[in-house]
């Protein structure tokens, strides 16, 4: 298996795991009680665009296993193995901009983010050579 093809791959394996994280979220965060001072509208926005992000994690993962030669060989598929990589380089950013990075957490999380955008980043690097 080439390199690029690996990262696809790898890059579906992290979705996955982004998948699981996010619908774990609730129980993590203790949303029933960490949830309860914000107005129905807010709390049930915050459900809605993590039940939203799990959907995309989880469309993304099903891509990247699936069809992860059709992702590396065809326009559309490397326009979205494109966006897939700035989706992880935009959360790394802001995860500089609005979190502590002092954290450990927080510097995990970023390493993590990090990982998933190289495993979409580099197919993209290798096409351009």
């Amino acid at each position: 298996m080439d390199k690029a093809l690996f990262c696809i791959y790898a890059g579906g394996v992290l979705h996955l795991g982004w998948t699981v994280f996010h619908l774990l979220f609730p129980r993590i965060f203790q949303w029933q009680k960490a949830l309860e001072p914000l107005d129905s509208l807010n709390r049930s926005i915050m459900q809605v665009l993590n039940l939203c992000l799990t959907f995309y994690f989880a469309v993304a993962a099903y891509l990247s296993l699936a069809f992860a030669p059709e992702l590396l060989n065809t326009p559309l598929g490397r326009k979205l193995v494109a966006v897939f990589a700035a989706f992880w380089l935009l959360r790394l950013a802001l995860q500089q901009r609005f979190f502590r990075m002092v954290h450990p957490a927080s510097l995990l999380l970023s390493a993590a983010f990090l990982l998933t955008m190289l495993a979409y980043g580099i197919p993209l690097v290798m096409a351009g050579r």
